[in-house]
């Protein structure tokens, strides 16, 4: 018995629409994993202690470097605006990102606490690196790192309401998309059988 084009079309855009799903879940898993982690930062003391604390996912960390501002720029993102700057310790291998107004006073601190991050990790990360090639000549490496000021671990609602959300959808579309019509198929198979079997 063939299939209708039609079929394997619907077939492949319920698959797709449970892949998205999928994705909004795994999208936000390391997020709850992070805000549900540690409160307590990791100390990196100094650029080998960065390259040593490498690993895929955020922790929260503390960062030990002064603000190196001649190598900032400025971004403003869906009406919110970020300084990201570099620290003078680790060169281009950190990226650091705060939402706070920055100024001289910032020449006083040694310690910058946030999330921490493979660079290639954090939002609009292509934008970041192409801003600091285009107004800075720097060129941020592959294996660098990000550093978020702004984002500390605490639960977030909306993550939780968002996984909650995501994860109902996705039973909810496998059930009508793949189980509900075999079971109503199969009860109709039922009462065929039972309604043929007393002629028989």
């Amino acid at each position: 018995m063939s299939i209708s084009p039609g079929r394997i079309f619907l077939t492949l855009l319920k698959l797709f629409l449970l892949l998205v799903v999928t994705a909004m879940v795994k999208f936000q898993i390391p997020e709850l994993r992070y805000d549900f982690g540690t409160k307590e930062p990791i100390s990196i003391e100094s650029p080998e202690e960065l390259s040593a604390a490498r690993r895929p996912r955020s922790v929260f960390a503390s960062v030990r470097g002064k603000a190196d501002f001649m190598k900032a720029a400025t971004f403003s993102k869906y009406g919110v605006r970020y300084t990201y700057f570099l620290l003078t310790e680790y060169g281009d291998k950190l990226v650091v990102r705060t939402l706070e107004e920055v100024s001289e006073d910032w020449a006083d601190i040694d310690f910058h606490v946030g999330r921490l991050r493979p660079f290639d990790r954090m939002p609009f990360s292509r934008s970041v690196r192409a801003g600091f090639r285009q107004h800075h000549d720097v060129s941020i490496p592959e294996d660098a790192f990000f550093l978020a000021r702004d984002d500390a671990p605490r639960p977030n609602g909306w993550s939780i309401g968002a996984v909650i959300f995501a994860s109902v959808l996705w039973c909810v579309l496998l059930y009508f998309f793949f189980i509900h019509g075999r079971i109503f198929t199969t009860q109709g198979t039922r009462r065929q059988r039972t309604a043929v079997s007393p002629e028989q």
